[in-house]
């Protein structure tokens, strides 16, 4: 039976508080949560934030199920993940991310069924809906309508006008043309989803749109997962880190980080960051 806000089941060894700036905004977390994560844990009120796992070496992809391979299928790692997503009123994918996760769902009960109980009352508490909206960014509009992800709640389809007209019309979810394309402007993106009435924004990737976003300045925080795993790679063929396709050293003002804090389990760090130039404390 899933653990509610004071109960137990198969659960994780909690994390370890190594470092944590003053004056973090504070959840009435359930009991469970404030256990496992090792302490206090909120959220400012209006943020776009990102949650990515990586090997020591930064690699953030190694095909499918990257997650799961670079974490080593770490609980401590599903449980960051789920607590996450259920501060957030929607989450923000690319349509690679989707085909890459066949089977999944983006809510906390999904990646950690332990503490759905708990991840519920916490959504009640913070007047959130049971679950979070799917939101796929797809350029080329192809979106598989019928995943998981989107088969049994409304999502929000954000892509081109030809990605429009492929998409067509929808009795599911709100599909938005955001331009000419095939790229779409991170900026509008962001607006959008501000637009669709969301503040709590959690974005998953993949590496590209993660990078666009950082690189447009929209990102106000990130949250990363490093694993104790040297993933390495072929040679010739150099394996993509959490930001890609973007090169963010080429403006004048690259973007630099502040670190709010710092937990671990076992030998997993769980690093939370500021990105300085974004609004949100």
């Amino acid at each position: 039976m899933p653990e509610s806000g004071s109960g137990s089941a198969e659960t994780i060894d909690a994390l370890e508080l190594l470092f944590e700036a003053p004056g973090l905004p504070v959840y009435p977390l359930p009991s469970l949560l404030q256990r496992l994560y090792g302490g206090e844990f909120g959220l400012p009120a209006d943020l776009l934030y990102s949650n990515f796992v990586t090997s020591l070496d930064g690699v953030a992809v190694v095909g499918r199920s990257s997650g799961s391979t670079l974490s080593g299928k770490s609980r401590a790692d599903r449980f960051v993940m789920g607590l996450l997503r259920s501060g957030a009123d929607a989450i923000v994918i690319g349509s690679g991310t989707l085909n890459a996760s066949p089977g999944h769902v983006w809510t906390a009960e999904h990646v950690f069924a332990a503490a759905a109980g708990a991840f519920g009352e916490l959504r009640q508490a913070l007047h959130l809906a049971a679950w979070p909206t799917l939101v796929v960014v797809s350029g080329s509009g192809e979106i598989d309508l019928n995943h998981p992800g989107l088969l049994h709640h409304p999502g929000l389809l954000l892509t081109s006008d030809e990605g429009r007209k492929r998409l067509g019309a929808s009795a599911r979810h709100e599909v938005i043309s955001l331009g000419p394309g095939p790229e779409l402007d991170p900026v509008k993106i962001t607006a959008a989803v501000r637009q669709a009435g969301h503040r709590m924004v959690l974005t998953e990737g993949g590496p590209r749109l993660l990078a666009q976003l950082v690189g447009a300045g929209q990102l106000d925080q990130l949250f990363l997962t490093v694993s104790p795993l040297l993933a390495g790679g072929p040679k010739g063929e150099p394996r993509k880190g959490f930001i890609d396709g973007v090169d963010l050293l080429a403006g004048n003002e690259p973007p630099w980080l502040t670190l709010l804090s710092a937990h671990r389990n076992g030998s997993h760090l769980f690093l939370r960051y500021r990105l300085d130039e974004a609004s949100a404390t």
